[in-house]
């Protein structure tokens, strides 16, 4: 059972706060509701760019050197993330120096100076970051499946930017989209771990209660309407072929999403899973495998991934698509359904050990669902799925005219391909 208290200010900033007893380590995270999906086609990368730029120099703290010289003399970690629907921002510190880590924290977020030569300097970091993905296809694979399911829609572009946005970027556009997105009312701020008898909600109102309640701005919606299966194939001289291979799914609000973690678990989540066991492990088709499943506000999606060996890529294809289809046709055995449940309650549990974890945990249920359920609520309702539940899922989402596969390989035969997926 995780202890928590949420208050929310009359500016619209929402507070949590969550007491851990057994460590002397505070953590505190500011999450934005915006992302990559939230910019305009001009700006793509703005988001990620922007999350650098917070580090480079306040009014008070002028430049990179004298953050991290702050930071790093209480022996501090901390960083910041990009998604598609949220930014987030975090320093896990010992708890003596929540105040210290609460005023850099609201200094770099209200305060930074964007300046010019920053700007201009960090550019070429980002630049350079692109290329980096770019060149590690088991990651670049994603964007380009992104790129395939959701076309040219924000969502579909790429968190990082690219190239020909982020060169042109100039600092009143971060001062705009911070105007815009970086507001009280579009703010979570989770703070967890050693009290010390601290009241952080009210210290972190002393902080925020002067800035105004202002608007908040939506998405692009993603209409995902598939009538027949969707190829992406980028030449590459690789030595393995990269690939995607999935279904649309679901918003992440939808009521089935605890199956839906169930299913992925089954298939491709662990060591033990069926992908892992019969590409991998029987047959030595590839290093990497696995699935994962997404989840935005208005749509998701489940994927298998993986690195295959070239010459067997007809193998390693048709012994995933056979996986996606037993679920489909074969009823799950209740030991291995059983195994799937104790598996995500035992990660879960494993997750919630330290206190970054848990105001991840917190905060992003207060972001998306604007509610928070304890983890016993989300295991009862894993428990509570049956093999008929995982069954019925995968007959709706395994649809053979809504597959979608993207590869990165030497191959640029979409023939050959055609005839690998057909099902």
């Amino acid at each position: 059972m995780i202890e928590f208290n949420t208050f929310k200010m009359r500016n619209g900033l929402q507070i949590i706060a969550a007491p851990m007893k057994e460590t002397k380590a505070v953590t505190l995270m500011a999450l934005v509701g915006t992302g990559s999906r939230y910019e305009e086609p001009r700006l793509n990368g703005i988001s990620h760019f922007l999350e650098h730029m917070f580090f480079k120099g306040t009014l008070r703290r002028p430049t990179t050197l004298d953050i991290s010289h702050e930071l790093d003399s209480y022996g501090a970690s901390y960083n910041a993330f990009t998604s598609e629907e949220e930014t987030g921002f975090y320093i896990r510190i010992a708890a003596d120096h929540f105040h210290e880590a609460l005023d850099i924290l609201i200094d770099i977020l209200f305060n930074s100076k964007f300046d010019e030569n920053e700007v201009k300097r960090e550019k070429g970091v980002i630049l350079e970051e692109i290329n980096m993905y770019q060149d590690i296809p088991q990651k670049y694979v994603f964007d380009l499946t992104k790129k395939l399911l959701y076309q040219d829609t924000s969502l579909g572009r790429p968190t990082v930017g690219d190239k020909n946005t982020v060169s042109k970027f100039a600092r009143r556009d971060f001062i705009n989209y911070r105007e815009k997105y970086y507001n009280p009312n579009n703010m979570v701020i989770i703070v967890s771990g050693c009290k010390n008898h601290l009241n952080w909600i009210n210290e972190i109102k002393n902080y925020l209660d002067k800035y105004p309640l202002k608007r908040k701005y939506d998405y692009e919606k993603v209409i995902s309407e598939q009538k027949k299966p969707e190829m992406l194939l980028y030449k590459k001289n690789t030595d393995q072929a990269h690939l995607t291979l999935g279904f649309r799914t679901f918003p992440r609000r939808d009521k089935r999403r605890p199956i839906l973690k169930v299913l992925n678990n089954l298939l491709g989540e662990t060591m033990s899973s069926r992908l892992f066991t019969q590409v991998r492990e029987r047959r030595g088709l590839a290093y990497y495998i696995g699935t994962d499943f997404w989840d935005f506000q208005d749509n998701g999606a489940i994927l298998a991934y993986a690195g295959i060996d070239i010459k067997r890529l007809d193998l390693a294809i048709k012994v995933i698509l056979d996986e996606f289809k037993k679920l489909k046709v074969e009823k799950v055995k209740d030991g291995e359904l059983d195994k799937a449940k104790e598996n995500l309650k035992g990660r879960m549990y494993l997750e919630l050990e330290d206190s970054m974890s848990v105001a991840s945990f917190l905060g992003e249920q207060k972001l998306f669902w604007n509610t928070i359920d304890s983890p016993e609520k989300m295991l009862d309702d894993i428990f509570q799925v049956k093999k008929e539940d995982v069954q019925k899922l995968a007959r709706e989402v395994f649809i053979p005219n809504k597959l979608n596969f993207t590869m990165i390989s030497p191959y640029k035969d979409k023939n050959k391909i055609n005839k690998l997926l057909e099902v």
